[in-house]
């Protein structure tokens, strides 16, 4: 599968298969345009799609577009999902200096 039919897959899939077909995209190492694409599955019900999501977002400094997900989300979910891109973007930002 290519990596536009995998995002595809996530988009429109539930549960174990949604997971396994996040797991093959990110394992081919999208870039910003996969990570704009793949960003509206941040509000999947899944702490595991979400977690994998909001990484991909912070790897790539998607703050902007992670923080429009965010709309509607409970409290709880917001602020750790929040602390995990803080965390990560964090990583990063270390790694380019």
């Amino acid at each position: 599968m290519t990596l536009d039919d995998l995002i595809d897959g996530v988009l429109t899939s539930r549960g174990r298969e949604q997971k396994n077909l996040l797991k093959q995209a990110i394992a081919l190492d999208p870039g910003k345009e996969a990570a704009i694409r793949l960003a509206p599955a941040l509000r999947d019900p899944s702490p595991r799609v979400s977690a994998r999501i909001t990484a991909l977002l912070a790897r790539h400094q998607l703050r902007e577009l992670f923080e429009k997900q965010l709309d509607g989300l409970k409290r709880g979910k917001i602020s750790i999902l929040r602390a995990h891109f803080d965390r990560i973007s964090a990583r990063g930002e270390g790694q380019n200096r």
